[in-house]
């Protein structure tokens, strides 16, 4: 059963405090992540909210430290901080990251500021190639750095993987597929459709969920890498006309 947190404690404060320095300019307090999910696990997950304002003008920033700085002490990371002319203006250049935060997100306070939000498949397109490869970059720096360490390269591995799944989120969306909520169900359905073996995915969000593997992270890394380098491949050839990932 999925956990409610809306009642937590921190985010009950966070809201007061946000009614009070900036009552005038909010616009809405929006959870998203796990917690917006149904992934909440209180042991080991963040709330990630998102703050938006009329203005992000020095003078609101101010007004907005106080409440933040006691979130983040609290051991939650850092709001995102949006305008709704943000949100209008880097819709062609975030289009991966707008998408995740509509499907899944609950307005705690104020207007659904994703409601009305367009997406053109050529923006997602796009970004879907170039964060796959930039990430995919990271990874092959990373790997030179932590290979000999069997315990940093499991980090490198289970660190990744939330990573590339989002964009297996975006990629979905650029097929036109609906988006399931969980991230097991996004690489199952990717994997399907891009043709991939999933079993070096399952493997790492077992070490992530901190599982035992069959395989040593290196060897592991090996398939992964592979499994990866052919996502590239595939949403490379995409040809958004067509609505499919092409070979």
């Amino acid at each position: 059963m999925a956990t409610d947190v809306s009642t937590h404690p921190v985010i009950v404060k966070l809201l007061k405090e946000l009614k009070t320095v900036v009552s005038q300019d909010l616009v809405s307090v929006v959870l998203y992540g796990s917690a917006a999910r149904g992934e909440y696990e209180k042991a080991s997950s963040d709330l990630n909210v998102l703050i938006v304002v009329e203005d992000l003008n020095p003078t609101t920033l101010k007004a907005l430290s106080g409440p933040i700085a006691k979130w983040v002490r609290s051991g939650q990371p850092s709001p995102r901080l949006l305008a709704p002319s943000i949100i209008r203006d880097s819709a062609d250049v975030f289009p991966i990251e707008f998408l995740d935060l509509r499907a899944a997100h609950q307005v705690l306070c104020g207007a659904d500021p994703f409601e009305d939000l367009e997406i053109h498949v050529q923006h997602l397109r796009i970004q879907c190639e170039r964060e796959l490869r930039e990430k995919m970059m990271r990874l092959r720096e990373a790997y030179l750095e932590v290979h000999n360490s069997e315990r940093k390269l499991k980090r490198l591995l289970t660190d990744s993987y939330s990573t590339f799944v989002a964009l297996f989120r975006g990629c979905l969306h650029l097929h036109g597929d609906e988006v399931p909520a969980h991230h097991d169900e996004v690489v199952d359905i990717f994997a399907a459709l891009a043709e991939l073996d999933r079993v070096p995915f399952e493997e790492v969000a077992r070490l992530k969920h901190g599982q035992s593997v069959s395989q040593n992270p290196n060897e592991l890394f090996v398939r992964y890498y592979e499994e990866l380098t052919k996502a590239v491949s595939r949403v490379d050839r995409f040809e958004p006309s067509s609505g499919g990932l092409h070979e």
